[in-house]
Order: structure tokens, then C-alpha cells, then sequence
């Protein structure tokens, strides 16, 4: 039987192309990493290859990457020990793939985008400029001072110009110099026109209709706008400090990397891949940025350390495990010592629950496995679980099929869908508590969980075409009801199809503002951080038994008319 690297050059150049597109990855489960690097090595640095068949081997190495079925150090060796290419369509997909690359060998590949800057070609360029913008950018933001955030931020500003200045249609380096150049002045004080400049990158970043950005991208951009909106926040405060800006920085950073995975994501879905692969692809804690990303992990840590108490035991847990991250791996008593950590943090998991999370990524290396199994033990903050919801709102909005007289439990299945997507455990229908008369179980749409099947959010969806008041109460007071633990986030979703939507938002929110509920309305608070036209939400705290809780609603206009989810 012939191995890979004998198959492939048994072909044509057409063969080749249509197998490294459609064929690669039903061969590549079959085959070695040794295979694999070799034949992909040989096709990359074959000057006599055809480039097309080139650039498509450097994208499936990179894929491979991604799926950590080859090592980052066999991509540098091809990318930059033995790279002699000067074709420009090769050379802009090897920055493209150094870039994820960057914390490995960090002054090399600088060093290349550096040299890539006094190319006559405008497209290389302009491609360098922009991936030293965003390695300046995580300088930046990751900087352990002011003065140092400030300089790499800066540099990251002046390099988005310089790439969206080199060549047309450069909308990624427009919106991100925007955004260095907000930063920037909010760590500088300068705040008269801060507000102005966060609605202006709002409506960059989430106009659809002329949306430049991979549209299915789109939604991801929800957390980043909110962290946006924080910082500016900070900044109308009489008093702030450093430390207020870094810990939103920190918040800027994660958002940033949880955009980069979904773009990695989003590619490897367009890519045919094989029964394997796609097990792989759709396992909820699949993060391809962030296992290569260090600090992209580490901005999540530090995001964490900043909502706990100190001195809790989950903070020192995960000041030991960036402890860990830093260190040498091969430490066997550091990991023992951190998994006694880990179970004495999450007293509620029981043995077998945490043996099957060990046998569960038992292929992973230690620091993997302890940072897997972390994030399944942990519950998601209140953040997570409404940039979730949000998203999972904004891609059924994208997609045309849910307009009109659509059924609210489909609408509903795509919703969960999307939330067991994002790693969360989703019951659909969950029977729970009484029903409004008390008399039996009943169902709540969705039902979201942790690990152990302890409740953390209920969301009530219904359709709606005009204000019908009862139907609402009816839907409100179930989540009360089904509620019996007094959750502190539950959310309504609106599915509305009406003619004027801005109209139909205004009374349906003062309707639910006026409405006398189970539990007493102590405030209303519109989310500044969604300011679309053709979705809007507001969170109303009720008192429940001297208990703050809060009651989400998400209203969207899915009506059948045209629809833009403009701000």
C-alpha cells in the first residue's frame, strides 16, 4: 500500500489540487505525523511545485496544527529555516501562518514581518503591517504598566494605518486602528469625543448589511464591544487607576483570541474533513488559538483572578496553574499538586466525574488536561453566558430561514444548538418544579446546566406579532415558577414578527416595566453594549425574597420583511 507522499505524487496537478482540498483529510487520518510532515515539507519547499498546490499544503499544515496532529516546530522548520520562496501568494499565507506561531519563536518571526515591511509589493506589506499591528496590539494590552501599554499600543496603531493605508478593501485594519486609537485616549485621558468614536466602531463592527469581516464572525464581536464599552465606562468614573484599565485590558485581549478561534473554527468548517477531524472540530473545548496562544490563555486566567476574592481557594488554584504554564512541564510533582488543588476547588465534582475528565483528554499533555478539565468543572460567569446568548441570537438573525411565521421550537433547537456549541449543557424542554396551577411538572423552553446538572440560567422564548399581554405574563411568571432556586440570570427571548419594530420594542418594554410581577421590579437597565436597530435588550432586577435577581430580555425582529442588524 503506498504511503501518503507516494500517493500524492503518483497525481496531476489537477489530481493534486482536488486532494489536497477535498481528499487530504480522510488520507491524513490514516497516515503518521513523520508522513505528514514529510509530505507536506516536500510539496511546500519544491520549487518546482505548482504555487496554488504550495499555498493549499501550507493551509492543511497549519490545519494539522490546529488539530495538534503535528507540532508547531515542524511548521517553523518549513516556514522559516527552509523557506526560499519569493512567490507573493505563498509569502502572504506564510505570515498569515507565522502569526499563530508568534509565541514560539517570538523575535524570529518579528523580525520577518520586519523585514516583509520593505517589500515593493503592497499586498506583503500591507499583510506584515497588520500582524505586527496585532502582535504590538497583545503587547499592549497584556503590559504590566501604563507607560509600556501605552508605547506597544501605539506602535500597533501606527502599523493598522499603515496597512489599511497600503491597499483598498483593508476593512480589518480600519476597525482595529479605530479601536488602538480609542484605547489610547482613554488611557490618556482624553475622553471629549470617547463616546462618539465607541458608536462609530460599533457600527463598523456590526453593520451586517455591508458586513466586510467573515459574516459568521460577526456575532463574536459581542464581547469585545462590551469590554469596549467598560473601558469607556472606567474612564467617565472621577476616580480610576491603572489597575481598573489592565484588568479590562486583560478582558480586551481574551475577547480578542475567543474571535481569532472562531475564525480558525469557521475555516476548518469549510474544509472537507474526515469522520475524525469533525469530532474533533465540534467538541466544545476544541480552542485552536488559545492552545497555541499562551497569553491568550493567560488573559482568561487573569480575566478569572479578577472576578474572585483573593484568598479563595479557586484564586490560588490559578495563580499556581499560570505558575505551572511557565514552568517546566516535565515537573511531576507541581501537576500532582495542582490535582489536589483542583478537587479540593471543586468539592461538589465527585471522583467519577473528575476520572472521566481525566480519561476524557488523557491524550493531552498536562497542562492541557489540568486546563480542560478546569474549564469543564467551572461555571461560566454571567459575561460568558450572555455574550453566548447574544451570539447565539445574532447568528439566527443571519440567517433568513427563521423569518416570518417560523415555530418557536425551532427557533428554540438552534438557540440550544448554539449554546451546546459553546460548551454549555443545554437541557430543551426540561421538566421542572410546578406548573402555574401547582398541580404537576410542566416545561420550561431551555434549560441550561453545569457539569453535575445544577442549574445556572432558564430561558423562556415566545413569538410574538403584537403586545398580547397575557401571553407574556404567562411566559414571565413561568420562569419565576420553574425557577426554584432564585437563579441571578434568567433570560426572555422575543422572537418578534412585526411591521415596526422600534415601535413594537417601546411597548412591549414599558408593558413589562409597568407590569405588577410575582417578585417586585426594583430597576430597568438598558444594555448601551447592544445597540442594534433590529434587536435590542434590557435587564430588569426583581426582588426576590431580598434576593437581587436579574431577568434578561433579548427582543429581535425576525419579521418577514427585509432585515438588517444594523446599530
Amino acid at each position: 500500500m503506498k504511503d501518503i507522499k507516494n500517493f500524492f505524487t503518483s497525481k496531476d496537478i489537477a489530481e493534486r489540487i482536488d486532494f489536497l482540498q477535498f481528499g487530504f483529510f480522510a488520507e491524513a487520518e490514516k497516515s503518521s505525523e513523520k508522513e505528514l510532515n514529510i509530505l507536506l515539507s516536500t510539496i511546500i519547499l519544491d520549487s518546482d511545485e505548482n504555487t496554488y498546490v504550495q499555498k493549499l499544503a501550507i493551509e492543511r499544515l497549519m490545519d494539522l496544527i490546529f488539530f495538534n496532529r503535528l507540532k508547531p516546530r515542524q511548521a517553523l522548520t518549513i516556514l522559516i529555516d527552509s523557506w526560499e520562496s519569493f512567490d507573493i501568494s505563498l509569502n502572504t499565507t506564510r505570515i498569515k501562518s507565522l502569526y499563530y506561531l508568534f509565541e514560539y519563536e517570538k523575535d524570529d518571526i518579528e523580525n520577518i514581518f520586519q523585514q516583509y515591511l520593505a517589500s515593493q509589493e503592497a499586498e506583503l506589506s500591507a499583510e506584515a503591517s497588520f500582524h505586527l499591528g496585532l502582535i504590538d496590539m497583545q503587547k499592549g494590552m497584556l503590559a504590566h504598566d501604563i507607560t509600556s501599554s501605552i508605547s506597544a499600543l501605539e506602535k500597533s496603531r501606527s502599523e493598522f494605518l499603515m496597512s489599511g493605508n497600503s491597499i483598498e478593501n483593508r476593512v480589518d485594519a480600519h476597525v482595529l486602528y479605530r479601536v488602538i486609537d480609542l484605547t489610547i485616549n482613554i488611557l490618556n485621558n482624553i475622553t471629549y469625543s470617547l463616546k462618539e468614536c465607541l458608536k462609530e466602531i460599533g457600527e463598523m463592527l456590526f453593520k451586517m448589511e455591508s458586513f466586510t469581516f467573515n459574516f459568521k464572525d460577526g456575532p463574536f464581536y459581542i464581547g469585545f464591544y462590551r469590554v469596549l464599552v467598560a473601558l469607556v465606562k472606567i474612564s467617565d468614573k472621577n476616580t480610576h487607576s491603572w489597575l481598573d484599565y489592565r484588568a479590562e485590558l486583560f478582558s480586551l485581549f481574551e475577547q480578542y483570541a475567543i474571535i481569532k478561534d472562531q475564525e480558525i473554527k469557521n475555516r476548518l468548517t469549510l474544509s472537507e474533513l474526515s469522520r475524525g477531524f469533525l469530532e474533533k472540530l465540534n467538541s466544545a473545548f476544541f480552542e485552536p488559538y488559545f492552545a497555541l496562544n499562551f497569553s491568550a490563555e493567560r488573559s482568561r486566567i487573569e480575566v478569572r483572578l479578577n472576578e474572585l476574592p483573593s484568598d479563595s481557594q479557586e484564586s490560588s488554584f490559578l495563580k499556581n496553574l499560570l505558575a505551572f504554564l511557565e514552568a517546566d512541564p516535565k515537573k511531576k510533582a507541581f501537576s500532582d499538586s495542582l490535582r489536589s488543588q483542583l478537587k479540593q476547588v471543586f468539592l461538589f465534582a465527585s471522583d467519577a466525574t473528575i476520572a472521566a475528565l481525566e480519561e476524557k483528554y488523557a491524550g493531552e499533555d498536562e497542562r492541557s488536561q489540568l486546563l480542560k478539565i478546569y474549564r469543564e468543572l467551572s461555571k461560566p460567569s454571567a459575561e460568558q453566558l450572555d455574550d453566548t446568548i447574544l451570539k447565539s441570537c445574532l447568528l439566527m438573525q443571519g440567517n433568513r430561514i427563521y423569518y416570518g411565521n417560523y415555530l418557536e421550537d425551532d427557533r428554540n433547537t438552534f438557540i440550544t444548538s448554539m449554546l451546546e456549541s459553546a460548551g454549555f449543557r443545554v437541557k430543551d424542554q426540561t421538566r421542572k418544579s410546578t406548573t402555574e396551577t401547582g398541580k404537576s411538572a410542566g416545561e420550561v423552553d431551555i434549560f441550561i446546566q453545569d457539569i453535575d446538572g445544577f442549574p445556572i440560567g432558564i430561558i423562556e422564548a415566545l413569538n410574538l406579532s403584537s403586545v398580547k399581554k397575557d401571553y407574556i405574563v404567562t411566559h414571565i411568571d413561568k420562569i419565576f415558577i420553574y425557577d426554584a432556586n432564585g437563579l441571578p440570570d434568567n433570560y426572555i427571548l422575543v422572537y418578534a414578527n412585526v411591521k415596526d419594530f422600534g415601535s413594537f420594542y417601546s411597548r412591549y418594554r414599558d408593558f413589562v416595566k409597568s407590569h405588577n410581577f410575582k417578585y417586585p421590579l426594583v430597576s430597568l437597565t438598558e444594555d448601551n453594549a447592544v445597540e442594534y436597530s433590529e434587536m435590542k435588550k434590557f435587564t430588569i432586577m426583581h426582588n426576590r425574597n431580598n434576593m437581587m435577581v436579574n431577568m434578561h430580555h433579548i427582543v429581535m425582529n425576525l419579521s418577514g420583511k427585509k432585515n438588517n442588524c444594523t446599530l
